[in-house]
């Protein structure tokens, strides 16, 4: 337990003092500087149990299904093109991407591909252990270092002059999540969502903990079925387990021979960033949605992590879920199959492992 507290105590300063200076999502970037700082130059112990973060995709995963709607559900049926066209767009470059990073640090190719590919952590890592000739170090790095960078660099984007996204550094005074009292209903439909989320594992959805909670009360909100707002100190709690989270998936491997490695998935994953920062403009004017929404629903990250950069800064959450859903369930159905085949021509079975 006390490694637990300190890693809390930690995430708590950290969040605390990125508040002061008016950082984007303070509570999440800054527990996770300040966690990942300690755990690398003290001795301090500390640690972080996957239920902990799971409860806090399940809060995550609440708010945004609040963000549903009868109007919402439309837009996003009419919008599946659209899904279609740039979730394949971003997946031909993210394997054009994969073939340069191959081909300047001789890894192979199977490996750069199934890293680079945008389809989650541990969906991808999942697709690379039923493949013989996958590295799953390489794998693991390159699918943190973009998840990484992406956390980083798309809030100072959205809250900068040029994207002139607006909202608190913490995320957590949107309007759809102004706090009111813990009341019986709330804590009833936060049950049933936590339900929701331990269904969803069980029938092995992608990301459960999530999804489960925004199909659930995304449901009851298209059904106009009056549900409680997501109290926002439990919204700032959530940015606080995610952020503590990923602290523990910074420590990279101090050898040499991994440098140019990093220092080229570094590369590539600000090259995907713009690609879907072009890609965002042809959406914001293919239909009548902002290029913020536009923005992060093309973003190389995870759909909890956009989600709250999302609402933070009062974009449409339930376009930004369509397009981050779509793109997780197109790689996880369609592109094993497709690259299970790719993988047995000769020009992938080329390269070095660590």
């Amino acid at each position: 337990m006390y490694p637990i507290l300190t890693a809390f105590a930690a995430g708590v300063i950290g969040g605390w003092v990125f508040t002061l200076l008016h950082l984007p999502l303070s509570w999440l970037l800054g527990s996770m500087v300040s966690v990942f700082l300690i755990n690398k130059w003290t001795t301090l112990e500390l640690a972080w149990p996957s239920y902990l973060r799971d409860l806090g995709l399940i809060i995550v995963g609440y708010a945004i299904g609040q963000s549903f709607s009868q109007k919402t559900m439309v837009e996003i049926f009419t919008q599946l093109p659209s899904m279609f066209t740039m979730t394949v767009a971003i997946i031909v470059f993210s394997m054009f991407l994969a073939y340069i990073t191959s081909k300047m640090t001789g890894i192979g190719l199977p490996s750069t591909i199934t890293g680079s590919i945008p389809g989650g952590l541990s969906q991808m890592v999942i697709l690379g252990e039923e493949m013989k000739s996958i590295d799953l170090t390489v794998v693991t790095i390159l699918q943190v270092i973009r998840l990484l960078s992406v956390i980083f660099v798309v809030p100072f984007l959205v809250f900068s002059p040029l994207l002139a996204g607006k909202g608190t550094g913490s995320g957590t005074a949107a309007r759809s999540f102004e706090t009111p009292s813990l009341h019986l209903g709330f804590v009833l439909f936060f049950m049933i969502a936590i339900a929701a989320g331990v269904l969803a594992r069980k029938i092995h959805l992608p990301t459960p903990t999530l999804l489960g909670p925004i199909l659930l009360i995304g449901g009851f909100m298209v059904a106009e079925w009056p549900v409680p707002h997501m109290p926002g100190l439990l919204i700032t709690l959530a940015q606080l387990s995610l952020g503590i989270y990923f602290s523990f998936m910074m420590n990279f491997s101090s050898s040499k021979t991994m440098g140019k490695f990093i220092i080229w998935s570094l590369f590539t994953s600000l090259c995907l960033l713009l690609c879907c920062a072009g890609l965002s403009f042809l959406l914001s004017r293919w239909h009548d949605i902002s290029f913020l929404t536009a923005f992060i629903s093309m973003a190389p990250g995870g759909m909890a992590e956009m989600a709250l950069v999302g609402q933070a800064v009062n974009a449409d959450l339930s376009i930004i879920t369509g397009y981050h859903l779509f793109r997780i369930l197109f790689i996880l159905f369609v592109i094993p199959a497709i690259l299970k085949g790719l993988f047995k021509l000769s020009i992938f079975q080329k390269g070095k492992q660590y």
